[in-house]
């Protein structure tokens, strides 16, 4: 009778779907490391990683799009809870400060994964941080600074990474100016969170804080290339539409840059970016003035 099979067909039902519902396989431990890793392809585009104590860059920042426990490309338990964050190319871990260039706000992160892999992106960070930075579901305008002294400590803290002169290195607090002209605030701090043991790093969690500073008005340009010489930086520019303006402070001798822009919304400036990279500027990328 088919109302009399109904209960067992229901309990081996049950009985299939518990098993395809197994609880996920224990994440290995922890093996915090320094890493700095080969070139990378996410996305369809490539980035290739190197060290960097110096950097500072502006872009874009976005919510990590893997929020399940993992462990981190520099052997971390990822959390959603920590003040940790992906970036395409340096060194791993690195610490950097985040400004939030439309309200002001700056936090103090480890970065511990790699990512994104949208080129027109430079910084994934936890939930933590984008709730306290203020950066919703949208991306957000951002500068990234390197704590070259917080960095430097944790790369000579780490047997896996090259020895490095730290004599070199300042010593004392990082300070940032407002690219505002607002005033100067400290972002760096003596506080590594770090101690080498035998068995690798130990890192400590980097405290939920920020510092509030001036909001700025905010215009995105799509960069197509440095280079040495204004001839091939217009021929740059003419084939991709954009225009050419001198520059200071790059490398060395790169003192003119071909670039699109600029760009009042966000939408405006990605579709420029896929605009350079279809006439062939695979390195192009977004900056925010």
């Amino acid at each position: 009778m088919p109302l009399r099979k109904l209960p067992a067909c229901g309990f081996l039902c049950v009985i299939a779907l518990a098993s395809c519902h197994r609880a996920a396989p224990p994440l290995p431990p922890a093996h915090p490391h320094y890493v700095i890793g080969g070139g990378w392809q996410g996305g369809g585009n490539w980035f290739y990683p190197a060290e960097s104590f110096s950097l500072r860059q502006t872009g874009l920042a976005i919510l990590e799009a893997n929020q399940t426990p993992h462990v981190t490309a520099d052997g971390e338990v990822w959390s959603a809870n920590s003040m940790t964050g992906a970036h395409q190319t340096l060194q791993l871990p690195a610490i950097v400060s985040v400004r939030n260039l439309a309200n002001g706000r700056t936090v103090r992160i480890r970065l511990n994964e790699r990512g994104p892999d949208n080129a027109g992106r430079i910084l994934a960070v936890t939930p933590q941080v984008a709730a306290v930075l203020g950066i919703g579901h949208d991306p957000a305008p951002i500068e990234l600074t390197v704590d070259e002294e917080a960095s430097r400590a944790i790369a000579q803290a780490s047997p896996d990474a090259p020895r490095l002169d730290v004599s070199a290195a300042p010593r004392g607090d990082v300070v940032a100016q407002s690219l505002d002209g607002g005033i100067a605030q400290t972002v760096g701090e003596h506080q590594t969170g770090v101690v080498s043991t035998p068995g690798g790093l130990r890192l400590s969690e980097l405290p939920v804080r920020y510092t509030q500073g001036y909001a700025m008005p905010v215009a995105y340009n799509v960069t197509l290339g440095d280079f040495s010489g204004h001839g091939a930086a217009d021929g740059v520019a003419r084939r991709c539409g954009g225009d050419v303006r001198r520059i200071s402070g790059n490398d060395p001798g790169l003192n003119w840059q071909a670039r699109l822009g600029p760009y009042q919304t966000i939408a405006q400036a990605d579709q420029a970016l896929a605009q350079a990279r279809s006439c062939g500027i695979a390195g192009a990328r977004i900056v925010v003035e």
